[in-house]
């Protein structure tokens, strides 16, 4: 009697699939709609995809047309997957300008306009009234200067305005000689309650020529950055100057972005 054999399923192995690729062009359709972003993808060998705009904003469209609320950098992702699990990724960081703003000139001084209380959390040894107290940072001479000796990289200065304001330009104004005492790093930084202080623009390269005399002792440096809050607080808070433990900086203003 002969047996019947068994019989063998027989293994199909699995296709690989094309590995996707990620790719797109963008423009901006209408010159004057400067907020308004038109994206194109050139992908390939994908089964679905994910735009990533940068602003917590999303599509899973082919060629989606994006507009930002407000101008700034935005780091924008296209994702594509393949069937197989396989993702790609392209990655474009934009920058979002708004044309009409001019960046050699600044709006008002908020210090002087609106006014204000100022403070400081490490003071010049003779106190904030003395010739180099604190508070010639914040009296519209840049031929008077605020020094502090024993710097350690934690100098606080802050403005409380009598109303919140949008700020959107700050001015720094250099000593009249020691460029060791130049601020090097700082940051600007916004509050509304004076207690939780929100990072709004941050320099970690001296913007002064490291010279002790010349055109860049009490030099003037326009400073803008993105911000469309009004702030009651506002503080520089510098981390690093020089190299010097003394500390100095002429005058320090906060303005409107434009006239």
């Amino acid at each position: 009697m002969k047996c019947k054999k068994d019989k063998v399923e027989e293994v199909v192995p699995e296709v690989e699939e094309p590995k996707p690729t990620a790719g797109f062009t963008f423009i901006k359709p209408d010159t004057l709609k400067f907020l308004e972003y038109q994206f194109t993808g050139n992908s390939t060998n994908y089964k679905n995809l994910l735009w990533q705009f940068g602003d917590d904003s999303t599509s899973v469209e082919v060629n989606p047309k994006h507009t930002y609320r407000f101008p700034g950098k935005y780091k924008v992702t296209l994702t594509t997957r393949n069937g197989q699990g396989y993702t790609a990724a392209k990655e474009v960081m934009l920058s979002v300008v708004d044309p009409t703003i001019n960046y050699s000139i600044c709006g008002e001084n908020y210090m002087k306009t609106i006014g204000g209380i100022f403070s400081v959390n490490l003071e010049a040894g003779a106190g904030p009234d003395s010739g180099e107290g604190s508070k010639k940072l914040v009296d519209q001479d840049i031929n008077t200067k605020f020094l502090q000796a024993g710097f350690d990289g934690t100098q606080k200065c802050t403005f409380e305005l009598k109303t919140p304001q949008v700020v959107g330009a700050y001015t720094l104004t250099s000593g009249n000689d020691a460029a060791d005492r130049d601020p090097r790093f700082w940051i600007l930084q916004g509050s509304l309650d004076g207690i939780q202080y929100t990072d709004l623009h941050t320099v970690t390269v001296c913007p002064w020529a490291n010279e002790n005399s010349g055109i860049s002792r009490k030099q003037t440096k326009l400073f803008h950055f993105d911000n469309y809050i009004a702030y009651k607080f506002y503080r520089l808070y510098i981390k690093s100057n020089r190299g010097s433990r003394v500390f100095q900086l002429a005058e320090w203003t906060i303005n409107k972005k434009q006239p």
